[in-house]
C-alpha cells in the first residue's frame, strides 16, 4: 500500500508537470510546454517579455519560470547541457525570479493564481536539491536562506516546518518555535499531507537528531516529536528508525532513506557555482 501511494503521488506530479498554464491564452507557449519543448518555450517567452505588449503579462512569465525549472531538471540528468549553454547554470534561479514576477503581476487580478499553484509547487520541490546539497556540506544557514528564497515562490505547511527545524539548528528560536508549533497544531487537526510531505519526513529526521544531540540530550522531547510524526506517517521506514534510536541511543541500525523523496526527486548530486551566494534583485514594476 505504501509503495502504491508513493507511485500515485509521483504520477500526479509528473502529469501535472506537463500541463500548460490553466486559463492561459498563449497557444504557442502552451504547445511548446505540453510537448516538453522546454528550451523552445523558454526562448519564446524570453523574447516575448522584451516587447512592450508582453512585458507585464503574468502568463508569459509563468511559462518562462516553469520552463527554466524543467531546464534545471534536464541539466541534472545531462550535465553536458551546461557546456552547450553555460547560462543554464542559473536556470533554477531564473525559475524563482520569473515565478515571483508572475505572482507580482497577477497579485490584483488573480487570473492565474491560485489555480496554477501546481506549477509553483513543482518549482519549489525542485529546489529541495539545493537544500539537500547545503545540508550535506553542513551549511545550515545557507540552507535556511535558500529555503526562504524558495518560499517566496511557493510555500505550505511542510516547507514551513522544514524552515522551523533549520531555524532551530541555527538558534533562531523565535522562528523555530513559531513554525514548529504551527505544524504540530496542523498535525493535531489531522489535515491531509500534500505532495511536499516528503519534506516533512526529512524535517522530522533533522529535528529529532538535533534534539538528541543537545547536552544533555532532550530525549523526552525527541520521543514526543517522533510520536507526532507517527500520527501522519505511521508506516514510514525513516520514522520507524527514528523511534528505535530515540528509545535506545546505543542501538546500531542502518538508516533507511526517505523513500517518498527518492520517488519524487531525481536522486543525483548537484554542484553549485561560485556565484550561488549572490541573490538576484527583484524586478520592479514601473
Amino acid at each position: 500500500m505504501k509503495k502504491l501511494f508513493v507511485l500515485i503521488v509521483l504520477s500526479c506530479i509528473i502529469s501535472s508537470g506537463f500541463s500548460q498554464v490553466v486559463g492561459g491564452v498563449h497557444s504557442k507557449l502552451a504547445k511548446y510546454y505540453k510537448n516538453q519543448q522546454w528550451e523552445d518555450c523558454a526562448f519564446k517567452a524570453d523574447r516575448m517579455i522584451l516587447k512592450p505588449k508582453y512585458e507585464k503579462d503574468a502568463e508569459v512569465y509563468l511559462y518562462l519560470a516553469a520552463s527554466y525549472n524543467k531546464i534545471f531538471l534536464m541539466c541534472l540528468e545531462d550535465t553536458t547541457l551546461l557546456y552547450k549553454v553555460p547560462d543554464y547554470v542559473n536556470a533554477y534561479n531564473y525559475a524563482l525570479k520569473y515565478s515571483q514576477k508572475s505572482l507580482k503581476l497577477d497579485k490584483k487580478a488573480k487570473k492565474y493564481f491560485p489555480k496554477n499553484d501546481f506549477l509553483l509547487e513543482e518549482i519549489a520541490i525542485s529546489g529541495i536539491h539545493f537544500i539537500d546539497h547545503y545540508l550535506s556540506i553542513n551549511k545550515i544557514p545557507k540552507a535556511a536562506s535558500f529555503l526562504r528564497k524558495i518560499q517566496r515562490t511557493y510555500t505550505d505547511e511542510n516547507l514551513n516546518f522544514m524552515l522551523g527545524v533549520l531555524s532551530a539548528k541555527i538558534n533562531d528560536n523565535q522562528t523555530a518555535n513559531q513554525l514548529i508549533k504551527e505544524y504540530f497544531s496542523i498535525i493535531r487537526e489531522k489535515k491531509t499531507p500534500k505532495n511536499t510531505d516528503f519534506i516533512a519526513i526529512d524535517a522530522f529526521d533533522i529535528y529529532v537528531h538535533h534534539l538528541i544531540s543537545q547536552e544533555p540530550p532532550l530525549s523526552d522531547s525527541a520521543k514526543n516529536v517522533v510520536a507526532m510524526a507517527k500520527t501522519i506517517f505511521p508506516d514510514d521506514e525513516l520514522i520507524f528508525y527514528l523511534e528505535k534510536i530515540v528509545s535506545d541511543s546505543e542501538l546500531k541500525l542502518a538508516k533507511p532513506e526517505n523513500s517518498k523523496k527518492i520517488a519524487i526527486l531525481k536522486h543525483v548530486k548537484i554542484n553549485t557555482s561560485s556565484g550561488d551566494d549572490e541573490d538576484y534583485e527583484d524586478d520592479k514594476d514601473e
